[in-house]
C-alpha cells in the first residue's frame, strides 16, 4: 500500500505534463529561394490543435492527418502596430495561417519538424 502511495505523485505529474512547444526557427517562402532565419514565432501542440505566436499576433486552431495534415478552426488576432524581425516573421507566415492550408510534415529528429506547404513553402520547427 505505501508503495501505491508513493507512486501516485508521479501519475499526477505525468498527467500535469504540457504540450511540447516547437520554435520557427526558419522559412523557405518559395522552392527557389534559401531559407531565413525566423523570429520569435512559436507553437504549442497538443493532439489535434495547436496554439502559439506568429511573433506578433496570437493562433490558434486545429488540423486534420499525420504525415500531410490540413488546418481548420483557425484564430489570427491583429498584429497591431508590431515592427522590425518579428513583423518580417509574421508577414511571410500569415497567409498560410488559414483554414484549409495543407502542409506534408516530416520528422527528420524528434527535436525537429519540417512542414511544407502545397505552395513550396517550407517551415522548420525545433524544440
Amino acid at each position: 500500500m505505501k508503495r501505491a502511495l508513493a507512486i501516485l505523485p508521479l501519475f499526477t505529474l505525468a498527467a500535469c505534463v504540457s504540450a511540447p512547444t516547437w520554435q520557427v526557427v526558419s522559412l523557405r517562402t518559395s522552392e527557389d529561394q534559401p531559407a531565413t532565419e525566423a523570429s520569435v514565432a512559436r507553437v504549442r501542440i497538443d493532439d489535434q490543435r495547436f496554439t502559439g505566436t506568429t511573433g506578433c499576433a496570437d493562433v490558434s486552431g486545429s488540423f486534420e492527418g499525420e504525415d500531410t495534415i490540413t488546418l481548420e478552426n483557425i484564430k489570427l488576432s491583429d498584429p497591431g502596430d508590431c515592427s522590425g524581425w518579428a513583423r518580417h516573421t509574421h508577414d511571410q507566415i500569415e497567409h498560410l495561417l488559414t483554414a484549409n492550408t495543407t502542409f506534408r510534415v516530416s520528422h527528420p529528429a524528434d527535436f525537429e519538424m519540417i512542414l511544407v506547404a502545397e505552395s513550396g513553402e517550407t517551415l522548420r520547427l525545433m524544440r
